[in-house]
């Protein structure tokens, strides 16, 4: 991996929205990145379910963190997210997010988010994404 897990973490902490949503980062390596947030009330839409918005917001941070794992910054081309369960309110989600191509100028990603259950783990959420890697240093 280019940069320390500690790195990566130094700059979570400075992401204040991801922050306000609670999301940790638990794992990351060259190739994948998991992370995690517990839903809270304050994250439910109109139907008292949690809002498709905290949903994205946990996969795009993971995006954000394994796109820019390298000396230089990568922005957001593209994001497609397909919602497949609701979540229960007060559910820890995860997001597992895996690197399916790198080039020069693209890298391409996939994350999984999930809702841990009792019973195991209930897939919520897909989510592709597309960034494009400019050649500007990222400042830590």
């Amino acid at each position: 991996m280019h940069q320390p897990l500690e790195i990566l973490k130094a700059r979570l902490e400075k992401d204040t929205y991801a922050q306000s949503l609670g999301i940790s980062l638990d794992s990351i390596t060259d190739q994948t990145i998991e992370m995690h947030m517990q839903l809270k009330k304050s994250m439910n839409n109109w139907f008292s379910r949690p809002h498709g918005g905290a949903i994205y917001a946990l996969a795009d941070v993971a995006f954000s963190l394994l796109a820019n794992k390298s000396q230089t910054i990568a922005v957001a081309l593209e994001c497609s997210i397909t919602y497949h369960h609701s979540p229960d309110p007060g559910d820890t989600l995860v997001v597992k997010g895996e690197c399916l191509a790198e080039s020069t100028k693209t890298g391409s990603y996939l994350f999984k988010i999930f809702a841990r259950k009792e019973t195991g783990s209930l897939l919520i959420a897909t989510m592709k994404s597309v960034a494009y890697r400019t050649e500007k240093p990222l400042n830590t």
